[in-house]
């Protein structure tokens, strides 16, 4: 039977439409299966079905530029980093109008975080004799069992070009309505909640429908149109493979046939499962079950530095086996060495994906890290109470040592002596360095007016209290700019008819800019002015007396702020309440923190074969 038919690669019977049906897994590719754990293998060969779900952070989002609209707040900036017509950042002094601010629009295309960020992946995949049934492919049939991890790449005339870059914005645009609708955007809770209502209100008037066919057909129109530049001007979409060079660790990118019988490029091996006989339910029963472990990092680079693996490119997986030629005593499964020559079969291509980044906020996440900082008191006793040295195992060696000259808190020159030999302590090194991260944070965020970035700092502002009934209403204004366009229902807080009931009274636009920008001569005002002064390293003062140095900066950040309209400014004062809310939490053990590393994980559900002549798993017997 194995000599008589072809081979045929396909996902694991559990992710088969139909569980275990034969005729519902050909057709399929291998798939990828996600873990947090660290020792993902030994989980997947416990239990082949127990992975994680992807959900919409395993995706890419695409930059998506949207125009701001012209407020009643003429010559303000409708967002925190806006952006020219051209791309390049908005500068004092530019004019105030057609600017652009980003969002993010999910793309569809995977993504896969680093081990660094707790994520680890498998492809996963079994091999049949393409015959009635598909029964399973003996072990000792197979020389040679792995995959190749090949980058895509498009080959576009440089005239082309630019043209491409409008069809794909076009289509980035379509796809950021139909986002909208589809409620896919990530946004925050608030936003998102109102999101959910203006389609609600559409689907209660029976317009949702129309308006998502609609979007949907004009995401079709843009990647028709993309698809016929592409024909037009012979744009190739070819895949490179990874080709190992004469020196260890050193290799390029060169093209490569989609399912050569010649192996040139690098390749990683797939390894057969096989099921624990004490498991009568184990997935790999009865099956020629083979899993290899994706990687997301390697130490190879070209030979000018280039890593082989990057957050740009786009990558897609292909795997293989090789028929064992009866005539050839190989050494056994993914030897490399002695090659029986038998022939090749490639699998379908997996989903095309790409690596997140080292410091991808939402992948970083996952794996928390805590530093302590040291007791100064405790410090004090320790550095009396033990010999010198004994506590300073960093050694700094300088063949020429810098002396830095300060005077009255600032550095007004240096000089370099001869060599040195310099001890230092870790709790010192530590100290030091989160005070000047302490030091510098605030500096950037004022001179680049970056005040989206304390959004990053959960600590900073703890004693921002702008809470009552108006930050309760002011949490439910959607910022309207750049989200849903076309679709917001309710009136943004930068139109003309905005309005909002405060305890009785009516609030307008002005009133509420009033509020938020308020700079109080005793510095007892609950504005962004004071709190960002306070981000800044000023305090309001102690004992009753206001710092003048506190009230000054204020004033300085309130004519920053002043070129904002209400809508950024709405949305960072809703960020800053929320954490001054969080940072005093019921549980004085939490310290404020809001990680929560296992209450978004999500298994893939449980199959049973639904095959009606399955013997070598518990079935439903549904289909024949």
């Amino acid at each position: 039977m194995n000599a008589a038919h072809p081979w045929r690669v396909t996902a694991p019977w559990y992710r088969w439409d139909k569980a275990g049906v034969p005729s519902s897994g050909r057709g399929t590719a291998p798939v990828l299966q996600k873990f947090a754990s660290d020792d993902f293998v030994n989980d997947f060969l416990r239990d082949p079905q127990h992975s994680l779900r992807f959900d919409d952070d395993d995706q890419i989002y695409n930059l998506h530029y949207v125009t701001l609209p012209a407020t009643r707040f003429a010559g303000k900036l409708a967002a925190f980093f806006p952006l020219k017509a051209d791309g390049t950042p908005w500068r004092q002094g530019d004019p105030a109008t057609d600017l652009r601010r980003s969002s993010l629009v999910p793309s569809g295309l995977r993504k896969l975080f680093l081990p660094a960020h707790a994520r680890h992946y498998l492809v996963v995949c079994e091999l049949h004799c393409d015959a009635p049934g598909m029964p399973a492919v003996p072990a000792e049939a197979v020389c040679q069992a792995g995959f190749v991890v090949r980058r895509r790449r498009l080959a576009v005339p440089q005239e082309a070009s630019a043209e491409g870059g409008r069809r794909l914005r076009d289509l980035v645009s379509a796809q950021a309505v139909l986002a909208g609708l589809e409620e896919t955007i990530p946004l925050r809770p608030a936003a998102a909640r109102q999101r959910a209502a203006r389609n609600a209100r559409l689907k209660a008037h029976g317009e949702f429908e129309a308006r998502r066919a609609a979007a949907h057909d004009e995401v079709l129109r843009q990647r028709a149109l993309l698809a016929g530049w592409q024909a037009e001007h012979g744009v190739v979409d070819f895949a490179q493979g990874w080709v190992p060079g004469e020196h260890r660790g050193i290799g390029q990118w060169q093209p490569v046939e989609e399912t050569p019988q010649t192996l040139t490029e690098a390749w990683f091996p797939l390894y057969r499962v096989f099921a624990d006989p004490k498991v009568t339910d184990h997935a790999a029963r009865g099956r020629a079950l083979y899993f290899g472990v994706v990687p997301t990092s390697a130490f190879e680079t070209t030979n000018a530095g280039d890593p082989r693996f990057d957050e740009r490119s786009i990558y897609e997986i292909r795997a293989f086996f090789r028929r064992h030629d009866c005539a050839c005593p190989g050494a056994g499964l993914n030897a490399r060495a002695p090659d029986c020559d038998g022939a090749l079969t490639w699998s379908a291509p997996l989903p095309r994906y790409r690596l997140a980044a080292p410091s991808d906020p939402m992948g970083s996440a996952n794996r928390p890290v805590t530093i302590q900082m040291p007791n100064l008191a405790e410090l004090a006793a320790q550095a009396l109470a033990r010999p010198v040295g004994s506590l300073s195992p960093v050694k700094f060696v300088q063949p020429q040592s810098l002396h830095p000259k300060v005077e009255g808190g600032a550095v007004t020159g240096g000089s370099m002596g001869p060599g040195a030999v310099c001890h230092f302590s870790i709790p010192l090194i530590t100290l030091v360095a989160l005070f000047v991260l302490s030091l510098f944070l605030p500096i950037v965020v004022f001179i680049f007016q970056l005040w989206f970035l304390l959004a990053f700092k959960f600590c900073i502002l703890p004693s921002f209290k702008f809470e009552g009934a108006l930050q309760t209403e002011l949490a439910a204004i959607p910022p309207k700019v750049g989200i849903d366009a076309g679709l917001d229902l309710a009136v943004g807080v930068d139109d003309a008819a905005f309005r909002i009931e405060v305890g009785g009274d009516v609030l307008d636009g002005d009133m509420v800019r009033a509020a938020l920008l308020e700079v109080s001569p005793d510095n007892s005002a609950q504005s962004l002015p004071h709190a960002l002064a306070e981000a800044s390293g000023l305090p309001r003062g102690a004992g009753g007396i206001a710092n003048p140095e506190h009230l000054a900066r204020a004033h300085a950040i309130r004519q920053d702020l002043d070129r904002l309209t209400n809508a950024p400014l709405v949305g960072l004062s809703n960020v800053l309440n929320e954490q001054s809310r969080l940072s005093t939490p019921d549980d004085p053990s939490e310290l404020g923190s809001r990680l929560d590393l296992t209450g978004r994980l999500r298994f893939e559900p449980r199959r049973i074969s639904q095959w009606k002549y399955e013997t070598q798993l518990p079935t439903t017997g549904e289909y024949a």
